[in-house]
């Protein structure tokens, strides 16, 4: 594995001074803006740094999602729209530097916090922990990382300045001896630079939560002279640096879109900039988090999962134009800089509707993927392989026989079927009531089609495990299990497909779709969901991502970079919930939120 390093250049140097970084010698306050390379169309990198650098930012920050590159145990994937590496050379070709925080644990709204699902396979691991069966993976990974990075670091003329050690480990536990082996990892590996760790603005947790030797950084959103007090108290001597100035809120499904208070947030920004005290702005752009790669909140019993919009009310909107924050934020940036001159703000893509997007053709989800053999007891998703989308149970039972099924425990969203027809919704993210089912005379095929809306991304996340457990009872006596199938979310479904008649009946069950489209001047659209329910869109094989009724957001973002202007677009859509759902999908030239809080209540991510 080689990721080399961006063009020779002279070698710098990033250190420590009193009070203040020291950048080749010389101070250096870091302006930094979170951009995760994962939620941006590599064709948009470059665009999203120039935005930043525009805005008056020096640096970009990003996080490396594990599973997003270990899908699979020991298969590591870094081409393409995971080049990460490509993306931290861009940020040094536009003159910016680099802090990267590869986990192992990232938290940031995203699947089990960016741990690799294949991980909870083995029943009864603990992660973050000395646990070999998580440790040795998180290891390795960090090996890589390591291998990654050195060549991009500042020592070696690249743009990495920092790297960070796990993340908020103090809201989880305090077991220097796991710190000190992810420290051995990264050291192990060759990267030779300076590391930190990030906690909350709390003493307890910023001193509990780092390592002798390393900088620490202060998380927080609203009060920047109190966070930064808090860090004084068990660091005085090192600079002022934050890792995470939230200057926004993430959205969770049948929840307002969020909106934070743009004058709390300046006068913070503005309190930094006055002292030089080192930031990064999390989010910076938030972009969105396809391929179903949303994490989710447990806020005791209730299951709160992320939406795969991941605007975060940032200076950069979803889809990366400016916005009234940016703006702002860009006035006080530039009204401290005596010395600089802050680029023009880059033109944005053109965006629009391209029409409307006809459905001719309907698949049969069910009757195309055969379960497997039947296994006892049943297989999880994790066992299974599966990282992300539904994985089908089978079953059968004669009837006749009436009852209901409380599913309520299942993560996390059950679809029941019965013959093919659609009987009702449960599990976890359902929050509704037991599900009826009756049968007359003969054998019926009941199916159960499990979705994972995204693992626990905060706090204990050890009994993420998706799927069922065992079949549930049936008026007291348990169906026959036929087997199971997996159905990746990354690809839209192996199915056939057939022309849709005129006149024929909407299907009882779930919709698979398949329409297509030409597009000569691709430009950024929204898919304009409001005459569907609840299901995931493809296009050209590419998943955008879940859409939703409850909201916030009735549109799903189509980057210009992804539609072809060569030939046909195709658009697959899997309608889970709305018995019939319209055969076009209207486009529109912006986001339209379902509604909006003014103030959202300061809570954990």
């Amino acid at each position: 594995m080689f990721f080399g390093a961006i063009a020779p250049v002279e070698a710098g140097s990033f250190e420590v001074g009193q009070k203040q970084f020291l950048l080749d010698g010389k101070p250096f306050q870091i302006r930094s803006g979170e951009i995760h390379y994962s939620r941006v169309p590599a064709a948009e990198w470059r665009n999203r740094i120039r935005m930043a650098k525009a805005m008056g930012l020096n640096t970009i920050c990003t996080y490396v999602f594990w599973n997003y590159h270990e899908a699979k145990p020991g298969e590591f994937h870094f081409s393409g729209e995971k080049d990460v590496a490509q993306f931290i050379r861009i940020c040094g070709e536009e003159g910016m530097k680099a802090i990267v925080r590869p986990g192992p644990y990232v938290c940031a709204e995203w699947d089990l916090g960016g741990i690799p699902a294949w991980i909870l396979a083995e029943k009864g691991v603990k992660l973050r922990s000395t646990d070999a069966r998580y440790l040795a993976p998180a290891k390795e990974w960090l090996k890589r990382m390591a291998v990654m990075i050195e060549p991009l670091s500042i020592s070696k003329g690249g743009p990495v300045i920092m790297v960070q050690l796990e993340n908020e480990y103090a809201n989880f536990a305090a077991d220097q001896a796991y710190l000190q082996e992810l420290q051995s990892a990264l050291r192990g590996g060759g990267y030779s630079g300076m590391l930190f760790t990030c906690d909350m603005a709390m003493s307890e947790a910023l001193e509990k939560g780092g390592m002798q030797g390393m900088v620490k950084a202060v998380n927080f959103g609203r009060d920047a002279g109190d966070a930064f007090r808090q860090l004084e108290k068990v660091a005085p001597d090192q600079p002022l640096f934050t890792a995470e100035f939230w200057v926004g809120w993430f959205d969770q499904w049948q929840r307002p879109h969020h909106r934070v208070n743009l004058q709390e947030k300046s006068e913070a920004l503005a309190w930094m900039m006055e002292r030089k005290a080192s930031f990064n702005l999390y989010m910076f752009h938030g972009g969105t988090t396809r391929g179903m790669w949303t994490g989710a909140n447990l806020e005791g019993s209730r299951y709160r999962p992320t939406t795969c919009g991941y605007d975060y009310d940032a200076p950069l909107d979803e889809s990366g134009r400016p916005t009234e924050k940016y703006h702002a934020f860009r006035q006080i940036i530039a009204k401290h800089l005596k010395d600089e001159t802050l680029p023009e703000v880059p033109a944005s893509v053109p965006a629009g509707g391209i029409g409307a997007i006809e459905f001719k053709q309907r698949g049969d989800l069910f009757a195309a993927l055969a379960p497997e053999a039947a296994e006892s007891p049943l297989p999880s998703m994790e066992d299974a392989g599966l990282a992300n989308g539904f994985i089908l149970y089978r079953a059968a039972m004669s009837g006749p026989f009436e009852t209901s099924l409380d599913l309520s425990l299942v993560k996390d969203r059950v679809s029941v079927l019965m013959d093919g027809s659609l009987l009702g919704t449960g599990g976890r993210s359902a929050e509704g009531q037991p599900i009826a089912i009756k049968a007359g005379e003969g054998a019926h095929r009941i199916d159960f089609l499990v979705e994972n809306m995204g693992r626990a991304n905060f706090g204990v996340m050890d009994g993420e495990r998706k799927g069922l457990e065992s079949l549930p009872e049936i008026a007291g006596a348990k169906p026959d299990y036929l087997g199971h199938r997996v159905i990746p979310a990354d690809r839209p479904p192996e199915v056939d497909y057939r022309v849709i008649a005129e006149s024929e009946a909407a299907p009882s069950g779930i919709s698979l779709l398949k329409g297509g489209f030409r597009c000569d001047t691709p430009v950024d659209t929204w898919l304009d969901m409001r005459g569907f329910g609840r299901g995931v869109v493809w296009l050209n094989g590419r998943n955008l991502g879940r859409y939703w009724s409850a909201g916030p957001s009735n549109t799903i973002f189509v980057p210009a970079a992804w539609l072809s202007k060569d030939g046909e677009n195709e658009v697959v859509l899997l309608e889970l919930e709305l018995p019939s759902p319209q055969l076009r999908i209207p486009t529109v030239g912006h986001q339209i939120w379902a509604g909006r809080a003014d103030r959202p209540k300061p809570k954990r991510r």
